[in-house]
């Protein structure tokens, strides 16, 4: 069982980078965006709790209508808790046996909301990347269509959730200053290289 660590950072700053570079140095990195779609698809816990929230619609033709439930949880809160709160423990445990199945002596975790979710808990510490507000923004308006406007409300919308910074070493990704530098310093001061 390897020694877990998160990759953390808001919209648009770099935290796949961080993580490709990862696992280009032989790194295992969970992606909780993606194994989260996977479950949602896959794990009946969260098929029998979205669907007793808002109903077999939900699951059209067996697969996430995720249009259908993003509707439902776009602009309500009370919604969007209960989402998360049917579908955050069962990525916890994905997680955690995922975790225990990696024989490298560190391993990783990438997280929008490590910290909203509670992922943060079962880390020995956190990676925080970081860019400048423009940049993030001219990164999200080319990968995703959205205009800055529309990029800056979802800035202002991430949750500011109160962390331990004592558990977090901070990974610039300004395009000016060289990432894998950085990641090799993390590593060596945890003793993985």
């Amino acid at each position: 069982m390897g020694k877990l660590f998160g990759i953390t950072g808001g919209i648009g700053s770099g935290k796949s980078v961080v993580s490709s570079v990862l696992k280009l140095m032989g790194f295992a990195v969970y992606d909780c965006d993606s194994r989260a779609k996977w479950l949602m698809n896959t794990s009946q816990d969260i098929k029998n709790g979205l669907t007793a929230i808002f109903g077999d619609e939900v699951y059209a033709g067996g697969m996430l209508n995720r249009q259908l439930l993003g509707s439902k949880i776009f602009s309500n809160k009370e919604s969007l808790d209960k989402v998360n709160s049917i579908v955050h423990p069962v990525v916890k445990q994905d997680l955690a046996k995922w975790r225990d199945s990696q024989s490298k002596s560190i391993c990783f975790v990438e997280s929008a909301i490590l910290y909203e979710s509670g992922l943060d808990s079962m880390v020995a510490g956190v990676i925080n990347v970081s860019a400048p507000v423009e940049l993030r923004i001219r990164r999200v308006m080319a990968r995703s269509g959205l205009s800055a406007q529309q990029v800056r409300a979802r800035i202002s919308n991430q949750n500011k959730v109160s962390h331990d910074l004592a558990k977090e070493y901070e990974v610039i990704n300004d395009e000016m200053t060289p990432i894998l530098p950085q990641i090799v310093r993390f590593l060596e001061k945890e003793k993985a290289l």
